[in-house]
């Protein structure tokens, strides 16, 4: 933020790297591809929790496990932020859409109250070189693990046991299951059994990554290619909706990332790092995974809004890597 308020932005933008380039061009045209040319990127829809799960091995590669059990061993700060994105983002989410337009507030409760993305350690790695690693792979843990029985409890809670919206409990946790801790128990077996093959990969990891990121996009957005063409009112509102929800994730979690808890007392860090960690664990999510749970089981309309919010999703990295910087 004091990049910005010092006028700095331009001098930031020069620095970028021919790599950050080559990820906006590439999230830009598989975007444009899948909405423009559906009956190509629907080849890859069916696949996309592989290619997050892709995605997830590229960028655990790196990651020591260690540090991931000291992070387990001091678990105040996991349970700080896992309250935040498992209770509060998604009641206090809810009750805002349901209040400015009301049609959105399903959409809103299932985005904001699904887990820690998968696709979060690639964001952190990209924006801050891997020094706040082990805490969002802990949180994608965390999540992942709570979800299932936190965001239906919810759903139950706020919308009623008779409700149209129920969550498939034992299909969450096999799709997380898949997608989270395969790529996990990968990552260490490749780091412990061919060290040198996993170092090699860890350093041809961000175009690999790229490639899978264009995958998704190309899936997802072939899926709702219709919309454009059909509803372009829909689509507005409910890009609009993705941006602001962004935003509103980020501001979270920069605060929930500086909160510090000790005995009885709770006080505010100023650290731009756990800052900057925050905002990945709550803005990053498994928004993928609302949209294949949406479309197999509500409708194409509630899984639209998680499906766009691939757009600042992917869209604002660059960003962030300019303001951390």
């Amino acid at each position: 933020m004091e990049l910005l308020r010092n006028g700095k932005l331009s001098a930031a933008l020069t620095k970028l790297k021919g790599e950050d380039i080559v990820l906006f061009i590439a999230i830009a045209a598989s975007m444009a591809t899948g909405v423009l040319l559906p009956s190509f990127g629907i080849i890859f829809e069916p696949y996309l929790l592989i290619w997050l799960g892709l995605l997830l091995f590229l960028n655990l590669i790196r990651l020591n496990l260690q540090d991931l059990a000291s992070t387990f061993k001091k678990p105040v700060q996991l349970v700080i932020l896992s309250m935040v994105k498992l209770v509060a983002l998604p009641l206090t989410m809810y009750f805002i859409a349901k209040l400015v337009y009301e049609p959105l507030a399903v959409p809103v409760l299932l985005l904001s109250g699904i887990s820690t993305g998968l696709g979060a350690p690639f964001v952190i790695n990209a924006v801050e070189k891997s020094k706040k690693l082990p805490l969002v792979v802990g949180m994608v843990i965390v999540t992942s693990l709570g979800v299932p029985f936190a965001l239906p409890s919810i759903v139950y809670l706020l919308l009623g046991g008779n409700s149209e919206f129920e969550i498939p409990i034992f299909n969450m946790v096999f799709l997380l299951s898949v997608a989270l801790f395969i790529p996990i128990i990968a990552g260490w077996f490749a780091k412990k059994k061919w060290s040198s093959i996993a170092q090699r990969v860890d350093k041809k990891s961000f175009p690999v990554s790229i490639v899978l990121i264009s995958l998704m996009n190309l899936g997802v957005f072939a899926n709702f290619s219709s919309f454009f063409f059909k509803d372009l009112s829909f689509v507005f509102v409910n890009i609009a909706a993705a941006f602001a929800l962004f935003a509103a994730y980020a501001a979270i979690g920069y605060v929930a990332g500086n909160i510090k808890y000790q005995g009885k007392i709770i006080t505010m860090e100023r650290s731009r790092d756990l800052g900057i960690s925050g905002l990945i664990v709550m803005t990053y999510v498994n928004n993928i995974l609302v949209v294949v749970f949406a479309s197999q089981f509500f409708s194409i309309d509630v899984a639209a809004l998680a499906a766009f919010y691939n757009l600042p999703y992917y869209g604002l990295i660059l960003l962030l890597k300019i303001i951390a910087k």
